[in-house]
């Protein structure tokens, strides 16, 4: 029982160390750490309070007058507040339309959020890519290592020549020159994924892709989401609608704005107190602004317009590479699954049944094989990654 306990106890740890390394892991510590993704959170706090200061409305005046009289008349100082109140303070428009900038704001974010996310997944998808290719070709020279070792055997008892021995020792030259260059790929790999965490290490290992992640079924029906949550389609739709706010907030500078205030007047004899009101009459300040903001907003529809459209576009496009993608991988893993006789051929080879140039060459065609079968599966997830779009 206890050696049962102890078994479930180690799984849980093998099980909890790959989940930290996993995607997902990474990506939410780059969320934290990322200087980018910083410095974009900071600007959407300036302009969320830059946005609270639309609200307000203008400062009141403060007016003081000191007058000199002559001697027989003395002098007279006047006081003067005022505040003044436009309709769309009064009314909220100006609160609506702060509240849809700070959409506007939080969209931008969330669209450099996606962009350094999926950024992420291109990096973790080639370091599977790496990982894996790496672990098969150190199968690849260790079948290589057993091959020098039994030849060397070999030729100490006669049983074979020094050319042999010597393309042993070449073969496995090559693999682990193969080995060095997928470890330096790798590397490059890590040092950008590094950088994308704000300069600290990330250690990931995983050897196999995520399969929960597939291809839509239905492109159309994914589609709809995808066009729904897109931080992307969402800010130039958010345009359209500030726009709008905009336009009726302009529409309202026409009509005249209230000041109301109190006003004293002192002089040596006499004292006058009392409320003021003025009207400011917008004769020529809101000529063309009703103008310029249905030009502003026939702008932003047409941005909008073109901007669903591309949208639309792309993710076919992407959604047909990847289906196509998808399909060559998959011929060639049921391929390179059928075809894999690496056991057989060493074995014929350390028996005699076939030479040292058949083997190296078969060998070689089958590591050429599983190479492009890597390869087809990294282009069909990297394409994967890059219709994560929301």
């Amino acid at each position: 029982m206890k050696r049962i306990y102890l078994t479930i106890i180690g799984l849980c740890s093998v099980f909890c160390s790959y989940g930290q390394s996993s995607v997902e892991a990474v990506l939410d510590e780059i969320a934290r750490n990322n200087p980018e993704l910083k410095a974009a959170e900071a600007v959407l706090d300036m302009e969320r309070l830059d946005n609270r200061s639309e609200t307000l409305l203008e400062n009141p005046e403060i007016e003081f007058n000191y007058l000199w009289g002559a001697d027989n008349i003395g002098g007279r100082h006047d006081v003067r507040i005022s505040q003044a109140f436009d309709i769309p303070t009064l009314t909220g428009m100006k609160s609506v339309k702060a509240a849809c900038m700070d959409e506007l704001s939080a969209l931008k974010y969330d669209a450099a959020r996606l962009e350094v996310m999926q950024e992420a997944r291109r990096l973790c998808v080639g370091l599977v890519y790496y990982n894996k290719l790496i672990s098969e070709f150190e199968y690849h020279l260790a079948s290589s290592l057993t091959l020098v070792e039994s030849y060397g055997k070999r030729l100490a008892a006669g049983d074979a020549t020094i050319l042999d021995l010597n393309k042993a020792k070449l073969h496995m030259a090559s693999v682990k020159g193969r080995i060095k260059e997928a470890g330096n790929e790798r590397q490059a790999l890590l040092s950008r994924l590094k950088s994308l965490n704000g300069g600290q290490d990330i250690d990931f290992d995983d050897k196999e892709y995520d399969l929960s992640e597939t291809l839509p079924v239905d492109f159309e029906s994914w589609f709809e989401e995808a066009s729904r949550e897109s931080p992307v389609l969402g800010y130039v739709r958010k345009e359209v609608e500030l726009g709008r706010r905009q336009l009726a907030i302009d529409r309202t500078s026409m009509l005249p704005e209230l000041s109301l205030g109190y006003m004293s007047e002192i002089r040596t004899v006499e004292k006058f107190r009392g409320m003021t009101v003025g009207v400011n009459i917008p004769l020529w300040s809101g000529a063309n602004k009703v103008k310029r903001s249905r030009a502003g907003v026939a702008a932003a529809e047409s941005r909008q317009n073109a901007a669903e459209l591309g949208f639309y576009y792309r993710l076919m496009d992407l959604y047909r590479q990847a289906t196509s993608m998808k399909a060559n991988y998959e011929m060639l893993r049921d391929s390179i699954e059928e075809t894999d006789n690496r056991d057989f051929l060493l074995s014929a080879l350390t028996k005699g049944e076939i030479s040292m140039i058949d083997y190296l060459v078969e060998n070689d065609l089958y590591y050429d094989a599983l190479e492009r079968t890597l390869d087809a599966e990294r282009e069909y997830r990297t394409s994967l990654a890059a219709l994560k779009v929301f």
